[in-house]
């Protein structure tokens, strides 16, 4: 069965930078590359590792020169496209090469070498490191940047804090700052003209680590309070949405039995139309005559009560009392 090969995440540095990946991160990201930016003298610069080109081109932008490489072909494709966005100013200033360090090769000696989130990457830095420099002039600055602390990103091969990174580059330079950015850790080296012995910490830098640590717990721990109180309005919410999935749960039951009942007296009501129907074509005719003999009896009637108040009548109806109270004695005497 075949495995599936890992592709290598894309570099989204230029999308967070103009906040298309969301406004805070933006700023922290905004907040990393100005410094990269500030940090950067001279004006022949080396970018290692350049991705999608976004700090060549502020480089280029400021009138410096810029030579960016990446061993990606898809990052050196997203750079020159990129830089086909740019004034024609910008883009004489600044060329990108698809190369490896390790392989790249240029007579030209750069004032600084930016060498920024390229270390974690790599499984013997110190050759990185040793190869970088020798694309400096003397004295010229090496500006390195890398995750501060855990970040198991898919290809991190080591995490930094900072006495592994002192240790990689004090044999190569002084180290003239230090700098905290959110959850990065960068470093200014200034180039030796011979390669020096791997020196300890010293107590400032101890110290400053510990700060580093404190500053960094606590917005561990800001964002450990954020999820959770995301997590409570989550279950809050769930909970407010369960209770309207019962209600409305109830609510169609009781529907679908009103429903049902209105179907079964729907039912009812066509039988009773039906029965009815049958009853009255059964009766139909009995009704005609039993209409027929009232309407009979009512002209009966008329005519009888026109007889009796005749004369004739009177006397016919006087003489049928007379006959009755006469039987009514006849049978007393018996």
């Amino acid at each position: 069965m075949p495995t599936k090969q890992m592709t290598r995440p894309k570099d989204e540095i230029r999308a967070a930078y103009y906040d298309q990946l969301g406004v805070q991160f933006g700023k922290k990201v905004r907040s990393r590359i100005h410094w990269i930016i500030r940090e950067t003298k001279g004006s022949q610069i080396l970018d290692i590792g350049c991705s999608g080109g976004l700090v060549p081109i502020l480089l280029g932008r400021e009138g410096k020169q810029v030579v960016g490489i990446d061993v990606s072909p898809e990052a050196i494709t997203e750079s020159r496209h990129a830089l086909e966005q740019e004034a024609r100013s910008v883009k004489e200033l600044i060329q990108f090469e698809e190369a490896n360090l390790m392989t790249f090769s240029t007579s030209q000696r750069f004032d600084t070498v930016l060498m920024t989130e390229v270390l974690e990457h790599i499984g013997e830095p110190e050759r990185f490191v040793q190869k970088a420099c020798s694309f400096l002039k003397p004295g010229g600055r090496l500006v390195v940047t890398v995750p501060f602390g855990v970040n198991d990103y898919a290809d991190h091969k080591r995490t930094y804090y900072l006495r592994h990174l002192v240790e990689q580059l004090t044999p190569y330079g002084t180290i003239d700052q230090l700098e905290r950015m959110d959850k990065w850790l960068g470093v200014i080296v200034t180039l030796h003209k011979e390669k020096q012995p791997v020196r300890s910490m010293t107590n400032q830098e101890i110290d400053w680590l510990e700060t580093a640590f404190e500053a960094i717990e606590r917005m561990h721990l800001t964002e450990i309070v954020r999820l959770k109180n995301q997590q409570k309005k989550w279950e809050q919410k769930q909970l407010k949405q369960q209770t309207n999935e019962q209600e409305y749960a109830e609510l169609s039951s009781e529907h679908e039995r009103l429903l049902q009942q209105v179907t079964e007296q729907e039912e009812t009501i066509a039988l009773l139309a039906q029965q009815y129907q049958l009853v009255l074509e059964r009766y139909e005719g009995a009704l005609v005559s039993n209409l027929d003999v009232l309407e009979a009896n009512t002209q009966w009637k008329l005519k009888y009560r026109s007889l009796a108040n005749s004369k004739l009548g009177k006397i016919a109806v006087r003489y049928w009392k007379f006959r009755r109270k006469l039987k009514q004695r006849r049978a007393r005497r018996r």
